[in-house]
């Protein structure tokens, strides 16, 4: 498992995302393959607010958490 890499602020934006995706996706009443895909994206946003990690932003080695967070970050030295 990846270390933590977003950040409060982060993490407050995509919680509000995925309820106004969410939001969308109910009140569209469609069942097509954008509400798959906008129900695919909703169910990540929801995980990385929720777990505070994003595999994209690991592999692109962007980290928004705080640095002085010690769950957040690299793994520390000598593990």
């Amino acid at each position: 498992m990846i270390n933590r890499n977003l950040g409060t602020s982060e993490r407050l934006l995509r919680l509000v995302g995925a309820v106004l995706l969410s939001g969308w996706l109910l009140a569209r009443g469609s069942h097509d393959i954008l509400s798959v895909v906008a129900g695919v994206a909703a169910l990540a946003l929801f995980a990385n607010a929720i777990f505070s990690r994003c595999y994209l932003w690991a592999l692109l080695g962007i980290n928004s958490c705080d640095p002085d967070d010690e769950h957040c970050g690299a793994p520390p030295q000598g593990s």
